[in-house]
């Protein structure tokens, strides 16, 4: 029996029948947005992240002083949420969901993955396989913003392959994940690729500890993730050296009657993949004949707060955001693969109102960027900046189904 909201299929055997559960939910999302001057983006600028640089003319005109504005429902979004038999004891479910802004800058309108996992649920642990958010993406606690990518560049914004296994104790749960990456890859001689973490051959691994009671709840995570940017020099010889590094936040959730607080801080070295500030560059000459270098992590930290009603049809709210370049334990004597190499700092403040009618919401908000330019010595440490602003004005209508 198939419907719109509900499968029954048959088994391969005729003399039983598995029964499936599938729902489809999504929205589409219309969004207008205008700013004053050119940004940092990705996907037809619907992933912000910072104000350009200062870029002068001849005569010292900032050719990046000049605004911008685009239309977009490339954030629109459909997806099927499946429950199955029980499998191992476990029950099962799968999710699939899927946008349109595509996997790269020249992949927009493509339709793009972004969830496809299964799960399974015993009692107490759960155990996923598939592509889902980050560890470090807490769905549990995350910004209320409207602009697209959940407040990055200073809140995670990653999907991965990944194993992850999590147990739940009392108030208390914990987890551990094994991820790949995949289109949230990380960067390096061959540009944007998933490459550096295959050749090293072993997986991105995080922990991670929650503390929930009623309307609290608050955490933890640590990670390291190890990279072999190349296997051979460029003069031809046979290399091994990895880039690893180690990353964590806190962050903590309370929950009154008709509001949310939610903060974050995460620290760490190479968080590029993860769309925040930070990288790595070759930090030490090994053997000048071979070429080869020894690598050195551009360490970031990065902070978020934000305040909203839950409920209501009237609904506003406000996020603020901080993230600092804090450079480089090693000399960057070569090469170096970095988001806002040239940043020493940039930060956020969005307050946004929406009204809620049935399964549509009209929101506007608005998202006040400054990023400080300069230029870094040879730890990516910075002397003088200069601050650099950019006001995006978005209003949204999105039909949730």
């Amino acid at each position: 029996m198939l419907g719109i909201f509900g499968v029954m299929i048959p088994a391969l055997s005729a003399s039983s029948q598995i029964p499936f559960q599938v729902s489809f939910h999504g929205f589409v999302n219309y969004e207008l947005f205008f700013d004053t001057r050119q940004t940092e983006t990705g996907r037809e600028g619907n992933v912000l992240l910072f104000p350009s640089a200062e870029n002068p003319d001849p005569e010292g005109v900032d050719l990046n002083a000049h605004p911008s504005f685009q239309m977009s429902l490339l954030s629109s979004r459909l997806q099927a949420a499946i429950k199955g038999p029980e499998v191992l004891g476990a029950e099962s479910s799968a999710l699939f969901e899927v946008d349109f802004l595509g996997t790269g800058p020249s992949m927009f309108n493509h339709i793009r993955m972004r969830h496809a996992k299964v799960q399974l649920d015993w009692e107490q642990t759960s155990l996923i396989a598939g592509q889902y958010w980050h560890p470090l993406f807490v769905t549990s606690c995350y910004p209320g913003v409207i602009h697209f990518g959940g407040g990055v560049p200073y809140n995670v914004l990653n999907r991965s392959p990944q194993l992850r296994l999590t147990h739940k104790s009392g108030a208390w749960s914990s987890m551990i994940a094994l991820l790949g990456q995949s289109d949230f890859a990380s960067t390096g001689p061959q540009g944007k690729s998933s490459v550096y973490l295959r050749n090293s051959g072993i997986p991105e691994t995080w922990g991670q500890i929650i503390f929930e009671h009623e309307n609290f709840m608050a955490g933890a995570s640590a990670g390291v993730l190890s990279l072999q940017p190349q296997t051979q020099t460029p003069n031809g010889y046979k290399t091994s050296e990895r880039m690893t590094s180690l990353g964590g936040n806190l962050f903590f959730k309370l929950h009154l009657e008709s509001f949310d607080i939610k903060a974050q801080g995460t620290l760490g070295e190479n968080m590029n993949h993860l769309v925040m500030l930070g990288g790595y560059g070759e930090a030490g000459l090994i053997d000048a004949e071979k070429n080869t270098y020894s690598y050195s992590g551009i360490r970031s930290l990065s902070s978020w707060i934000d305040l909203g009603e839950s409920t209501g049809k009237w609904r506003s709210g406000i996020f603020g955001g901080f993230s600092k370049n804090l450079g480089s334990t090693r000399e960057i004597e070569g090469t170096s693969w970095v988001r806002g190499g040239n940043i020493s700092y940039i930060y956020r403040l969005a307050p946004r109102l929406g009204y809620f009618t049935g399964n549509t919401c009209f929101h506007i908000e608005l998202i006040y960027d400054v990023a400080a330019y300069g230029t870094p010595d040879g730890h990516f440490n910075f002397g003088e900046t200069t601050p650099i602003a950019n006001l995006r004005t978005l209003g949204t209508i999105k039909y949730s189904f």
